[in-house]
């Protein structure tokens, strides 16, 4: 149980320092940053987001009795209802406060364009021809399934359609892997690509990947990674096999390296926790993971990318035109504005997220009793 506990610590670091790298890639591109934060690394940090939902929603499914390994309805439901209460909730705080703020951030995004031409973009989901239309899918998450509502919030909410999607299917995908791991885990893969060529066909585009067969493959890193650490006897063949499959979909789906080596590091720290002490680099990286502030800030990690923007557009069409080229000036508005974000994102954790989650697992315990009941009644 010790090395489980130090799993999931990684996977804390994971998800906390990608919702900061998120938001200091927004920074660079709003604030006049270096060029290194704007690039790809705030879609490689949403990617490794992905990974760590993968394994985590197929690693409590496959040992909590809360989900009874989604064998019945009464797991299922119990997975639906804790996951909609843990992502609804301040989501939807954020989504009706950017709804409402909507033509202001609209302006402050042109300011900053003003400024800094080179980071113009469409204006489309500031300047909302719709807005009940709008709120109306974003509320029920279809907005992701359909290509002109995949960027149509000013928040950074496309990744929550795609994890909704993920979420919907995920029983069906928890089923099939559990009957042939190996030989699903290829056919659901192989089947997402080929629904995504053929989307591109049809002439579907998608401003952001909102839709899950594009992005499967982040998911399938976590679930392979949380299979391969709860079932111990398999052998070292089968991990060379499972991670050369996920290798290959991570490389060609995401036509980069970077999340071939972060599945690669995972595996090694999460799967071989036993031989962790061969190396004398462990001790600091197992310190670094376990810290305090990795847990911390993946406990702030969804309020703080959900609400980031709706604070940092004010902010720098403020501060942009007084920007410098200066590195010291960015980073220092940088540490100001999170120190903002984080003191907001902490009230949205403590009065909306917590409370939701709380909400979730009392609507779990009522179905778990009326479920005892039953069972003694017919007993």
């Amino acid at each position: 149980m010790q090395a489980l506990k130090h799993d999931i610590g990684y996977l804390d670091f994971v998800r906390g320092w990608a919702a900061l790298i998120v938001f200091v890639h927004h920074a660079a591109i709003l604030g006049g940053g270096p060029s290194l934060f704007i690039g790809s690394v705030g879609k490689e940090a949403v990617n490794a987001f992905m990974m760590a939902s993968g394994f985590l929603i197929y690693f409590q499914c496959s040992i909590g009795r809360t989900y009874s390994k989604l064998q019945n309805t009464s797991g299922i439901y119990n997975f639906y209802v804790r996951r909609f209460f843990r992502i609804a909730p301040a989501y939807y705080v954020c989504l009706i406060l950017s709804l409402v703020l909507a033509s202001y951030l609209g302006e402050c995004r042109e300011a900053i364009a003003a400024v800094l031409p080179g980071t113009a973009t469409s204006m489309d989901r500031y300047y909302i021809e719709d807005p009940i239309q709008n709120f109306f899918l974003h509320v029920s998450f279809i907005f992701g399934l359909l290509p002109s509502y995949s960027y149509s919030t000013p928040l950074p909410d496309w990744s929550l359609g795609l994890e909704m999607q993920f979420y919907l299917v995920f029983p069906i995908v928890f089923f099939l892997l559990r009957k042939r791991f190996l030989v699903f885990l290829f056919s659901i893969l192989f089947f997402m690509f080929f629904v995504t060529y053929f989307s591109k066909k049809l002439g579907l585009h998608y401003p952001m990947p909102t839709f899950l067969p594009l992005m499967f493959h982040n998911f399938a890193a976590g679930i392979v990674i949380a299979h391969l650490l709860t079932n111990k006897n398999i052998c070292f063949r089968y991990h060379f096999i499972y991670c050369s499959v996920i290798v290959l979909f991570l490389g060609v789906g995401n036509r980069s390296l970077f999340m071939p080596a972060l599945f690669l590091f995972s595996w090694w720290w999460i799967c071989w926790g036993a031989r962790k002490d061969l190396l004398v680099i462990t001790p600091m990286l197992k310190t670094i993971f376990e810290h305090k502030s990795s847990k911390f800030l993946s406990e702030m990690s969804y309020s703080v990318y959900i609400l980031h923007l709706v604070l940092m557009l004010p902010f720098y069409s403020l501060i942009v035109q007084y920007s410098s080229d200066s590195l010291f000036f960015w980073a220092a508005s940088v540490c100001s504005l999170f120190i903002v974000v984080l003191a907001s994102s902490y009230l949205i954790y403590k009065y909306i997220e917590v409370p939701g989650i709380a909400l979730g697992k009392k609507l779990v315990s009522k179905n778990s009793n009326r479920e005892q009941i039953a069972v003694k009644a017919s007993g």
